[in-house]
């Protein structure tokens, strides 16, 4: 096809070729002639290939005459389009993001973890949490209503909630992963647990048996009176039981804990800190154990700007024994620096 076009353009050149002119014109006048006769066939040639081009674009392959070299101008085709065209890019899939969940339990006064997991978020990307009861808190994050809070997805795996004061009951939350603008990609709920601390029972005084003593001769020995016998025996100090609590946390979730627990105390929330550290010490966490006496002890109280009630000799020194006997090397340490402030 283009080379029958090419034909019939250089055939109309010859045929509107001008008449040969008298000697006298011919030489002012050939010049202009030859040049008049290249661009005609230039402009030929340009038009009958982008007819061609057109056509090959353009007629699909099953209306193309049967005795035409398909292959070939199919090949010839892609040989252009790709020494003019770059080659496309592939594009790499896009990973969906995903929002998991777990279900938490705890006791009375104990952070339970979120249990929300975060998987490929897009970038800025955010959990709205809602349904809290009022008064509780998550350790990461912002309150942006009464019971409304967003905390980034890279950090909500390691979120927990601490309840109010002596709640008990279940808290239904609800999860939204939204994006960089506030678009929702996906929800769920989770179901959270605090149960009351198990008390252990105080065993039972029994008081001894008097034995009836023989009779004797001697002079009765007069008793002495109440107010002496109280002095001389002095009354024992009640000895508060403290009830062992084990719990089961993989180590990355003790570092969590810990770690959190660390910052809190940085900034002075010695309370909540004291919630943190208090579940990786009932992990049997020595280093946790140690941090967790700390929150008792009053010399590193005063330390922190923190002195008051939150101060306990006793529960700082049961502590940092624990943690001793877990194998926390500092412990010790603790052990004789609180012995020498008292």
């Amino acid at each position: 096809m283009f080379t029958k076009a090419v034909a019939q353009a250089m055939q109309e050149a010859r045929d509107n070729a001008p008449v040969e002119a008298p000697s006298v014109l011919r030489d002012l006048s050939g010049r202009r002639a030859l040049f008049q006769q290249v661009i005609r066939f230039s402009i030929a040639v340009a038009i009958a290939a982008s007819i061609a081009m057109l056509l090959v674009m353009a007629i699909p392959s099953s209306q193309r005459p049967a005795n035409q070299d398909n292959p070939s101008l199919s090949a010839a085709w892609q040989s252009v389009k790709s020494s003019v065209l770059p080659a496309p890019q592939p594009q790499p899939a896009r990973r969906t993001a995903t929002l998991a969940v777990q279900d938490g339990s705890g006791f009375t006064n104990d952070p339970v973890p979120l249990g929300i997991h975060v998987g490929a978020p897009p970038p800025d990307a955010f959990v709205s949490v809602n349904g809290l009861t009022a008064g509780a808190r998550l350790t990461s994050g912002k309150r942006v209503g009464p019971s409304e809070w967003r905390v980034p997805a890279t950090e909500i795996s390691g979120v927990s909630v601490i309840p109010p004061d002596g709640f008990t009951g279940q808290m239904l939350v609800t999860a939204e992963l939204r994006d960089g603008n506030g678009v929702a990609l996906t929800g769920t709920s989770t179901r959270l647990t605090w149960t009351p601390l198990p008390t252990v029972a105080a065993r039972p005084v029994v008081a001894p048996t008097p034995v009836a003593a023989a009779p004797v001769s001697a002079a009765p020995v007069a008793a002495p009176p109440p107010v002496a016998m109280a002095a001389a025996a002095p009354p024992m100090p009640a000895v508060r039981q403290q009830a062992e609590v084990v719990r089961s946390l993989d180590p990355k979730e003790i570092a969590t804990l810990i770690k959190r627990g660390q910052d809190l105390l940085a900034a002075g929330d010695v309370q909540s800190a004291r919630l943190l550290l208090m579940r990786g010490a009932e992990a049997r966490d020595a280093r946790a154990a140690l941090l967790l006496g700390t929150t008792y002890d009053p010399a590193r109280l005063r330390q922190m700007g923190a002195e008051g009630p939150l101060a306990d000799v006793a529960q700082a020194r049961l502590w940092y024994q624990r943690a001793k006997e877990w194998g926390e090397p500092d412990a010790q340490r603790q052990l004789d620096a609180l012995a020498l402030s008292r």
